[in-house]
């Protein structure tokens, strides 16, 4: 069973909600949240990060267990990885700490595929720090949009739907690091 079935089942089953109640804290089907349960499928990152939301715990806190010490080695093979239906992969390359409220990821975005809704996963009080490693992307902030190549970073509060779009020939790759209030 993948780690972020079970965590979902655990979470919520320890919070005394039922799946009617996440469904309609997380804006998820029932249906949808028993599937994911049974681990029959992977939700998007966006049903993923609602999920989380609605658990009051962030999207690593779901996808990979706590850690501990003090220091902490992560070998690649050993960092969660989630990767959705359209391609887009989502690594978490920092320790998961119970409550730190920050993750740091590597996202890849397939040529021609966008990440939407971001709204959804961030809420308020969510701020962002992008650093894209390679190709181009394209960021929708509420109205404004920016082209950010390799070397170059933005960051911005979360509050208002954003989109990241892989403007490139090429796989987009970035680091985010999102610090939750």
């Amino acid at each position: 069973m993948s780690h972020f079935a079970e965590s979902l089942k655990i979470l919520r089953q320890s919070t005394n909600l039922t799946m009617q109640n996440l469904a309609d804290a997380a804006g998820v089907s029932k249906s949808m949240i028993s599937k994911i349960e049974r681990d029959e499928v992977q939700p998007t990152l966006d049903v993923a990060g609602r999920l989380a939301k609605a658990l009051g715990k962030t999207l690593s806190e779901m996808l990979h267990a706590s850690q501990t010490a003090e220091v902490v080695f992560l070998p690649k093979n050993q960092q969660a990885l989630w990767e959705d239906a359209s391609g887009i992969k989502r690594r978490n390359i920092s320790p998961v700490f119970e409550n730190l409220k920050i993750e740091w990821l590597h996202v890849e975005i397939p040529k021609g595929v966008s990440l939407e809704k971001c709204v959804g996963m961030s809420g308020s009080n969510v701020k962002k720090y992008v650093l894209v490693t390679k190709g181009v992307l394209a960021l929708i902030i509420g109205q404004n949009s920016y082209t950010l190549k390799k070397g170059d970073s933005i960051y911005f509060a979360a509050e208002s739907l954003h989109v990241f779009k892989n403007a490139g020939k090429e796989t987009l790759e970035y680091q985010i690091l999102i610090k939750h209030a």
